[in-house]
């Protein structure tokens, strides 16, 4: 896997079809500040990814609608086997 191409989510961008046709530059050389919640929060931090994040998945990543490519269902569960 080419780190590279990790979305700032966490997705692969390698394996996305708009990305490999040439339509898609990526997170963070094809969006601004404040698109996405995720890319700007991963920036801002320092670190490759959001499931990186010592605070991952934090209540803003579940709840904020410019957050996220994951699942709001794994999420939520994910958020309970860490308070577990």
């Amino acid at each position: 896997m080419d780190e590279r191409l990790l979305g700032k989510c966490g997705y692969y961008c390698g394996q996305c079809p708009s990305f490999i046709a040439g339509d898609c530059t990526g997170c963070i050389k094809g969006n601004k500040d404040g698109v996405c919640y995720t890319r700007d929060c991963v920036v801002d931090k320092g670190i490759l990814s959001c499931g990186l994040c010592q605070e991952f998945p934090c209540e803003r990543i579940q709840s904020d609608p410019k957050a996220t490519l994951l699942s709001p269902l794994w999420l939520k569960w994910k958020a309970s086997q860490r308070e577990s």
